[in-house]
């Protein structure tokens, strides 16, 4: 049941971004994750 309310909350707020924001929370998520991974990769 944890798992469906996650998901549920996850999936608003990509809708709320998409939205509202253009998808702008969702490009600097995946920005910065690309990152991450990049210096944790090297």
């Amino acid at each position: 049941m944890r798992y469906v309310i996650v998901i549920a909350a996850i999936a608003f707020f990509l809708i709320w971004d998409g939205l509202y924001n253009h998808g702008h929370y969702l490009d600097v998520t995946v920005r910065e994750m690309s990152r991450i991974v990049r210096l944790v990769t090297g």
